[in-house]
């Protein structure tokens, strides 16, 4: 018999970070005997981790008829719109039937307060501040702002459990939310069984042959990470069109950049972002050493991660980072952004570089992976780190723990 049932809040199903780590957590929580479901506002087949895509958990969606935006704006408004909808209507006509002994929320806590009004059990799951990712504005904007943030604040606070992804992100919250004094416990984002599976059945293979567009590599760099402008994929870009310059023709000539990220087609953000980053790429005449791959599937990401040289990692104050754990499982270095998470999980000089976030900064630690014939050692490094730091085992203990020692609480 199943320990608990575990209900899981998420407004989209995609396949960004925060996806990721709450399958992470389900898995983990599976694997421990525990019964998992998935309620959310939306979800595609189509763009999804394979884990949901197989139906290894029942999904069930409220809500995705309402709109995203009106005319392009208010979209933080009608994310919370569409999560009072689904409170709403999963508390009043579904809770009694299903039963869910502890709910895991995250993103967007106002689904927080709805739960409490019937005494559940609920873990927040902090990835970031919400109300830190809104671009500042004028008196409209704050005025707009206002609410949702007191909500944010408000909704986060009546959680029995608070966790961060990171060292980085609890200061942050501290800072953010002085009012809540509730103790705010880390638990790292981890590597998903599923990847470490595949790792395990594949092996490398000529990078020119996952990808056709490149030919005769010497180096491949790997960026992967959504085409939205929060990630600064633009960095790598400029980066590459710096590293151009430090080096002979012929040294060039072998060096190649691939970009791979998720795109959803329904984002109005992504396209926008990704044909701006085309237009760059034609803009350095570098058209021929960077490869853009839009969503690749999961056994395609594997395959890159495996197959390049180097990853570039080019978010700036990121939460936490699970691309560069990704790379440290397959042996490869990181060069990442001396800021946020990746500080935590990148040993500077050790397993990778961190880079200030300027082109000439990152392009100088990309000729030092190219001209470091200890490269292959660093990654080696990083999968050591990995095992010792970040292994789904030390995960799942970690999840284990906080329950168990939380029970009166969940």
């Amino acid at each position: 018999m199943p320990n608990r049932k575990i209900a899981f809040i998420h407004p989209d199903l995609g396949i960004g970070g925060a996806e990721r780590l709450v399958l992470d957590v389900a898995s983990a929580l599976a694997k421990q005997g525990n019964e998992v479901i998935f309620i959310t506002n939306h979800f595609d087949k189509n763009h999804a981790f394979e884990e949901l895509k197989s139906g290894q958990y029942p999904v069930q969606v409220f809500g995705d008829w309402l709109p995203r935006s009106f005319f392009g704006k208010f979209q933080a408004l009608c994310a919370y719109i569409r999560m009072v909808y689904l409170s709403l209507l999963y508390t009043l006509f579904y809770r009694k039937d299903e039963k869910p002994d502890v709910y895991f929320v995250d993103l967007i806590p106002v689904a927080v307060p709805f739960l409490k009004l019937f005494n559940e059990k609920v873990i927040y799951y902090c990835h970031h501040p919400d109300l830190l990712a809104s671009t500042p504005g004028g008196t409209l904007k704050r005025l707009y702002r206002k609410p949702i943030d007191w909500l944010e604040l408000k909704s986060t606070s009546q959680a029995d459990v608070l966790l961060v992804n990171s060292n980085y992100t609890a200061s942050v919250f501290r800072e953010t939310f002085p009012e809540i004094k509730k103790p705010i416990q880390v638990v790292y984002p981890t590597i998903a069984y599923s990847y470490q599976e595949a790792v395990s059945k594949k092996k490398p293979k000529p990078i020119d042959q996952i990808v056709p567009e490149i030919s005769n590599p010497q180096c491949a760099f790997l960026s992967i990470n959504r085409f939205h402008p929060a990630k600064k994929l633009d960095l790598a870009i400029l980066a590459m069109d710096n590293l151009k310059h430090k080096m002979s023709e012929e040294q060039w000539k072998g060096i190649f950049l691939i970009m791979a990220g998720g795109f959803d087609p329904q984002s109005a953000i992504n396209a926008s972002y990704f044909a701006e980053l085309q237009e760059l790429v034609e803009e350095k005449g570098l058209s021929e050493k960077i490869i853009f791959l839009k969503s690749p599937s999961d056994d395609l990401k594997t395959e890159l991660l495996l197959s390049c040289h180097c990853l570039i990692y080019t978010p700036v104050n990121e939460h936490f980072g699970i691309v560069p754990l990704e790379a440290m499982t397959v042996s490869k270095p990181v060069i990442a952004c001396n800021s946020g998470g990746p500080r935590e999980t990148v040993d500077h000089g050790n397993t990778g570089y961190l880079c200030e976030p300027t082109p000439e900064s990152m392009a100088e630690f990309m000729y030092k992976i190219l001209d470091n014939s200890s490269a292959k050692e660093m990654g080696l490094k990083g999968m050591k780190v990995l095992k010792e730091k970040f292994s789904f085992d030390s995960f799942s203990q970690r999840l284990e723990k906080i329950i168990n020692v939380n029970k009166k609480h969940v």
